[in-house]
């Protein structure tokens, strides 16, 4: 017995030891851990909002770490940390991964989603062992250049996703065992990186490049022999694609992205002997060209996506091959010139096609009736076309699983068609409608039929009626749209407490009534509050400052009265306010000055009164930019001076035909005006300031800020039309960027600064009308402008008024000034003179398109009859007389019969020409004395350039394009 329990004894002790053995190595491991996590905290989190790793700050180096906020451990007895998963965290420090590294076992390490920075440098020769497998870094504030060799050491990692950040090199060569490798959305421009990433792709199957820098040519893509996906997508890559490109691809490959690119070049028999396993085929948004569809790609035949849109691809019909690809599951041929009808043997996709998008091509017609059994359609885009007829009663609402409906910019008539959608398309989510020939109500109850509705855009049609309330019950409803119709009545409140809204947009119709004080009374998520030019009366609802999330807010054009209320400061995301041409007063609100993305304030045409606040200036050198960037605007450029109010008019665009707008009363106030078209998109090379402020026609008094020459990103200044008093700041020469700037009709004394000649975008100016005095300054382009800019000022003097008193220096030479000025007039003599030359040179190319084309016999005959011919010789028209007759043609206004059809494709050009004719002809004048001198040449140059240029909004309107009004056409 007691062998046998010393024996059992000595067992025990043995086990002892052998867990004495496995557990001190193991609590000694897990102590280093946790020491190596709590340093990584102390270096790289400065800022943890959420109080996410409030538990690691409790413990201590002596803590067991596995049951640690975002930390995982392999099970015991091993125990070791293997993944720290910190994504969402929005922890934020510069990031040292030298702590994190020293995990001997970390394998998986997730930090996305935060916003950790620094330059990665501290990482570039992590120690060994390194167990990392997966690594995500995405969607933080990595900025400067990868360190070469990032993570290479770490002999097993398989996954590196450094996406969204703002890296712009470096990086490479990747660790041998990568096969995933995510850098979109970066700054990436090394040409170094891409070349090393094509060159072999080192065993890669996954890499993503897009959305980056890069430029230059498609590398050759046949050495990556094992590459499943690529993306190099949304570069600035250009350049014919490599004929072999396709035909050598490797036999993996499943997914191609080359769209946003610039590469050109005829495809239409284009090689794709390499897609057999192709799922993924993505060429949109180049410049490629072809007379057809590369036949080739009936070889994909698994080819599940085939986006093909925004290219030049002049196919005539569209190719019925396609209908070979009998896996096909999405399909975007939109933005291109394909024309004719929809083929109705397209529709034997119907049998897995999920989304088809054919929109902005030049297609008649309607969907063809077998369309009707496409039961698997989810998205179908037919927009932007000539499209017509009955087809969305009898085939579009005959395919039940449709979710998305887009039909805008076409030529489809009759009632509107919610009623039999709702009926037969039950799943809709978004329904856009706009810009069709629509009339009738919409339908009550729309929201019982389709309870997943999101978005309802039924701009510019015809219909009337009044707004339902029921599309309060539409619970889900983010965007509605019913601009330029003609609805009546109020804005139901039911709308206004919709918990999901984000767009409301209403502008141009018959609303009436008071605005209904609920906004934001169901959450904050409306962006756009646009019910401009309706006959709202009442007063701005208090309850608009609940909606912090507000972008853009237009009220204007109503009758709304009263104050503005309190609490705007706190919209803290506002770019655009819009309140003109009501009948509000009292102060312009000081608070709106520390509104840090406000770029767009307009209050004129109001009865605003008091000083103008100096806080306005507040938000200058705040301004991030961007934040309204996308949205489609039109601008209404006043160019009939201050006869009229206003600078110009904003018009949120989206879903609205130009030369509809071209036709809206409002357009057609002033006598001259022009519509400019774009989409937002500014940016400022440090934080900007507002780009357009406009208070005039309201009683402001008291003398102009100075703190307003602080916004040098400032372009359009209109404070004319007030009571102001004072002197003009000296501080508006810092308008660096100023187009406009209208300060007439006020009682503004003492001279023009010096400091404004120094305004190179200046294209208007005007002080007329003010009690200003001195010499206009003769720098830059002040002198320039006509002189009407300058009238009703008794004091002023100097070009283009007339001359100051001479003011001889001491022995009779002439003053520094007048030395300086007559400088200047001399430098505008030459540029005067240099113009003159030009439209003589002008003139004479166009006299010799005449006598090249030989104009009719009835023309030389009208003019012959004019002159005093002596003799029987007979008239020869010759170049020593062409100009006289020109000059008598423009006399009889009988100007379109001097330019060759090849100078006068548009009426806004033929106008233009003629106008320079007509400058030309008056320097031309045979009574010397009538001749108007070089500076008022200039002047009327002056006066052309402010009708034709758009140069103070350029920073507003990339890529915009002008609406020619007369013509009341659409292009």
């Amino acid at each position: 017995m007691a062998a046998s329990t010393t024996a059992a004894a000595w067992f025990l002790v043995v086990v002892v030891v052998l867990l004495l053995q496995v557990m001190v190595p193991a609590i000694a491991a897990g102590e280093d851990e946790a020491a190596a996590l709590l340093a990584f905290r102390r270096a790289s989190v400065a800022d943890d909002p959420r109080g996410a790793l409030a538990g690691w700050a409790r413990a201590n180096s002596t803590t067991e770490p596995c049951s640690w906020a975002g930390v995982s451990c392999a099970p015991q007895p091993d125990g070791r940390v293997v993944a720290l998963n910190l994504s969402g965290m929005t922890l934020a420090g510069e990031l040292r991964l030298d702590a994190l590294l020293a995990l001997p076992a970390l394998q998986r390490l997730d930090l996305r989603g935060n916003a950790f920075y620094g330059n990665l440098s501290h990482a570039a020769a992590p120690p060994s062992p390194c167990a990392l497998v997966d690594v995500d870094m995405s969607s933080n504030a990595f900025n400067g250049t990868l360190p070469a060799a990032f993570l290479a050491p770490c002999g097993v990692l398989q996954s590196l996703n450094l996406s969204r950040n703002a890296l712009v090199g470096g990086g490479f060569p990747f660790a041998p065992s990568l096969r995933s490798l995510d850098l979109s959305r970066n700054g990436l421009a090394d040409a170094g990186l891409l070349n090393y990433s094509f060159a072999g792709c080192h065993g890669l199957r996954y890499l993503n490049l897009s959305a980056n820098q890069f430029a230059g040519r498609l590398p050759e893509l046949a050495p990556c022999s094992e590459l499943s996906v690529l993306d190099v997508s949304w570069n600035h890559m250009s350049g014919a694609l490599p004929a072999g490109f396709m035909a050598a691809a490797p036999a993996n490959l499943t997914y191609l992205s080359i769209a946003g690119n610039n590469f050109t070049g005829d495809v239409s028999a284009y090689d794709f002997g390499g897609c057999a396993n192709l799922t993924v085929l993505d060429w949109s948004y180049n410049g490629l060209s072809s007379t057809k569809l590369p036949p080739g790609l009936a070889n994909c035949h698994r080819l599940e996506t085939l986006d093909m849109s925004g290219n030049k691809l002049l196919a005539g019909p569209i190719p019925t091959f396609l209908t070979g690809l009998s896996t096909l599951q999405r399909l975007a041929l939109a933005g291109n010139e394909f024309s004719g009808q929809i083929p109705g043997e397209l529709s034997q996709l119907c049998g897995r096609i999920v989304e088809l998008d054919l929109s902005s091509n030049r297609l008649v017609g309607g969907l063809p009736a077998s369309f009707a059994k496409c039961r698997s359609l989810e998205v179908l885009d037919l927009g932007g076309n000539q499209l017509s007829g009955s087809f969305v009663d009898s085939v579009v609402s005959t395919i039940a699983s449709l979710r998305v409906l887009r039909l805008s910019f076409n030529n489809i008539t009759g009632p509107n068609p919610l009623p039999v959608l709702a009926a037969g398309c039950p799943l809709l989510q978004v329904v856009d409608l706009g810009s069709n020939e629509l009339d009738g109500e919409i339908m009550e109850d729309l929201c019982s039929s389709l309870p997943s509705l999101r978005k309802l855009f039924l701009p510019n049609n015809y219909l009337n009626g009044t707004v339902p309330k029921s599309l309060g019950n539409c619970a889900n409803l983010e965007s509605i749209d019913l601009s330029f119709n003609f609805l009546e009545g109020n804005i139901p409140k039911e709308i206004m407490a919709l918990p999901k809204l984000v767009d409301l947009v209403m502008w141009a119709n018959g609303l009436s009534g008071e605005i209904p004080d609920m906004l934001c009374s169901n959450g904050t998520t409306l962006e756009t509050l646009v019910i401009s030019y309706n006959n709202f009366t009442g007063g701005i609802p208090p309850s608009i400052v609940r909606c912090v999330n507000l972008i853009w807010v237009s009220l204007s054009g109503n009758r709304l009265t009263g104050s503005v209320p309190h609490g705007f400061g706190k919209l803290q995301k506002l770019a655009i306010l819009q309140l003109n041409k009501n009948q509000l007063s009292g102060r312009v609100p000081a608070e709106l000055g520390s509104c840090n993305n406000l770029i767009w304030l307009d209050l004129n045409s109001n009865s605003f009164t008091g000083t103008i606040p100096p806080e306005l200036a507040g938000q200058a050198g705040l301004v991030p930019g961007g934040i309204v960037s996308g949205k489609q605007f039109a601008f209404l450029r006043n160019e009939a001076g201050n006869i009229c109010p206003g600078a110009g008019v904003l018009f949120e665009f989206f879903g609205i035909r130009p030369e509809r707008l071209a036709a809206f009363p409002n357009v057609h106030l002033c006598p001259s005006t022009r519509i400019y078209t774009g989409t937002t998109v500014y940016t400022f090379s440090n934080n900007g300031s507002m780009i357009f402020l406009d208070l005039s026609y309201n009683g402001l008094t008291g003398a102009i800020p100075a703190s307003l020459g602080n916004m040098m990103y400032l372009q359009v200044l209109n404070l004319g039309h007030n009571e102001l008093d004072g002197t003009i700041p000296y501080e508006f020469s810092g308008l660096k960027t100023i187009g406009a700037l209208d300060l007439s009709n006020n009682h503004l004394s003492g001279g023009i600064p010096p400091g404004l000649g120094g305004l190179t975008f200046l294209a208007d100016f005007d002080v007329s009308n003010n009690n200003l005095s001195g010499p206009i300054p003769s720098s830059g382009q002040l002198t320039t402008f006509p002189q009407t800019r300058y009238a009703n000022n008794s004091g002023l003097c100097g070009i283009p008024l007339p001359p100051c008193g001479h003011n001889p220096g001491r022995g009779g030479a002439p003053s520094a000034s007048s030395n300086g000025r007559r400088k200047t007039i001399g430098g505008s003599v030459l540029v005067g003179v240099a113009l003159s030359i030009l439209i003589l040179l002008l003139l004479l190319v166009t006299l010799f398109k005449l006598r090249k084309n030989q104009k009719t016999e009835e023309m030389r005959t009208g003019y012959i009859e004019s002159l005093p011919i002596s003799g029987t010789s007979s008239w020869k028209l010759s170049d020593n007389n062409l100009v006289g007759w020109v000059k008598q043609m423009v006399k009889e206004n009988r100007s379109s019969e001097i330019f060759d059809l090849t100078l006068t494709s548009t009426k806004s050009g033929e106008a233009e020409l003629y106008q320079y004719l007509k400058i030309a002809c008056e320097c031309l004048d045979d009574r010397p004395n009538r001749r108007p001198t070089m500076i008022q040449v200039m002047a009327m140059f002056k006066e052309l350039q402010l009708d034709s240029d758009s140069d103070f909004l350029d920073g507003f309107s990339i890529n915009s394009s002008t609406i020619d009004e007369s013509a009341e056409k659409s292009t």
